[in-house]
């Protein structure tokens, strides 16, 4: 059954997917270098958690599309929207302290 948006499950599925990999591989590298000279890549941390929000967004996103009428999997949605405000939060807090801060 397709869902409101025209986009079929499966290829919402492979979107995120792809979304998972791209978004891990840019997160999975800035943390290697964010660890290796935290003072000078301290610039990274705030994109580390803003890259984790948008993904828990698409997750949340991506429940609410596929799952419209399991609503436990609606709440699972709800969750990863909770989950990706917290991490959108965590990245405004930290981008205010290292980037105005200096």
């Amino acid at each position: 059954m397709a869902s409101r948006s025209g986009y079929s499950p499966r290829k919402i599925g492979t979107i995120i997917d792809a979304a998972h990999i791209i978004i891990g591989f840019l997160v999975v590298i800035m943390a290697f270098f964010a660890i290796l000279k935290p003072a000078k890549y301290m610039i990274l941390f705030p994109l580390i958690f803003f890259l984790a929000s948008v993904l828990s967004f698409f997750n949340a996103w991506f429940m609410f599309v596929t799952y419209q009428r399991n609503s436990k999997k609606k709440a699972t949605g709800v969750f990863y929207a909770i989950f990706g405000i917290l991490l959108f939060a965590l990245f405004v807090v930290s981008a205010v302290s290292i980037w105005i801060r200096g």
